[in-house]
């Protein structure tokens, strides 16, 4: 079928009739992440899933997946396998050269889907990009379904705004929806959170500007507030997603750092404010949180709630020595980074 446009992607599933292989990739990470569960859905029938549908988070065997593809379905039309970001770059010579034949042999009763994040058109058309994962890309689009997910025009966005807004109970303006979008760097899965926010906050009627300026953080923080949920709630993958997308955004590292490194001090703040019995008012009074800066304490309370004293204590530290490697160390400032949200991930597996 080769490539694709998301329109035909979504008209091929309407239809039922599966290709065998569907890559999908792109900027977007909630529609790659959409799409890819729908075509699970449609493949695979929920009271069934669990003998017909496997799903991989590192790259399997090639022999182990082609085993599991050759197997019949039980009580099923198809067997389906997902495999999440799968870099052939990571795999021995042999391995590379297997999973390329795979591609061409998946049998008419299975389908994989390979589902690739925060890559775009020009990560696989620059020359600096290694030879294999352009190989993959092309095996895909001779063997099955290739389709580009990009980040959603201007519009598009503005529209699922409403729609999102409108579930919540709210109402919202062309205005303030695209102003919104713009805020959030248009990416779907920042959004989703900022809106729920929104909603639980107004509850009815419609949201103001006045509630956007108050409560939506600068696109970096937006996106920082997402990643340190997905490390309390101990999802490394999610958090490092998160990571990438600002890259992806080219938002300044030491910007995203920054921010990374209040949003903790604040939540630090507040978990000292709440062990001396003090509300959110009375704390962001203390630690000098005036006027619309208030909102960041009492956004952190409920969080700081759920966190121990020794856990953000150790995750300062953790903050503060890569704050001084950012100035001293010959590495990247990306891979300090990352290594620091990696830490700051182990250092909550401990805690709980």
């Amino acid at each position: 079928m080769g490539r694709i446009t998301e329109a035909q992607l979504k008209n091929e599933l309407k239809s039922g009739s599966l290709s065998r292989v569907y890559f999908l990739y792109g900027e977007e990470d909630f529609l790659v992440k959409t799409y890819a569960d729908r075509i699970v859905d449609i493949a695979v029938p929920e009271e069934v899933r669990d003998m017909n549908f496997i799903r991989f988070t590192d790259a399997p065997r090639s022999a182990e997946l082609m085993d599991y593809l050759d197997g019949m379905p039980v009580f099923a039309e198809y067997k389906c396998a997902l495999i999440m970001d799968l870099d052939l770059e990571q795999l021995d010579a042999a391995e590379q050269k297997n999973y390329l034949a795979l591609l061409k042999n998946i049998p008419e009763s299975s389908v994989l889907i390979i589902e690739q994040l925060h890559i775009n058109a020009n990560d696989y058309n620059d020359k600096k990009i290694k030879e294999k994962p352009k190989k993959l890309l092309e095996a895909a689009n001779k063997n099955g379904a290739v389709c580009e997910f990009k980040y959603l025009s201007l519009d598009r966005v503005c529209t699922q705004i409403r729609r999102k807004v409108e579930r919540g109970g709210c109402t919202i303006s062309d205005e303030n929806a695209a102003f919104l979008a713009e805020e959030c760097g248009r990416s779907l899965t920042v959004l989703g959170h900022e809106i729920d926010k929104l909603c639980a906050y107004r509850q009815s009627g419609e949201i103001t500007k006045d509630d956007l300026n108050a409560l939506v953080p600068k696109r970096a923080d937006a996106g920082i507030y997402t990643l340190a949920d997905a490390l309390f709630e101990g999802r490394t993958k999610d958090a490092f997603e998160i990571l990438d997308e600002l890259f992806v955004q080219q938002f300044d590292e030491h910007k995203i750092f920054f921010a990374l490194s209040g949003y903790f001090v604040d939540l630090y703040r507040a978990k000292l404010g709440k062990t001396a019995g003090k509300n959110y008012s009375e704390t962001a009074q203390a630690f000098g949180y005036y006027g619309g800066r208030s909102y960041a304490m009492k956004y952190a309370y409920p969080k700081a709630a759920m966190l121990s004293e020794r856990y953000l204590g150790d995750c300062l530290t953790v903050l503060y020595r890569t704050n001084r490697l950012l100035n001293s160390s010959k590495m990247s400032d990306r891979t300090l980074i990352e290594s620091a949200v990696a830490e700051l991930s182990m250092l909550k597996k401990t805690d709980d």
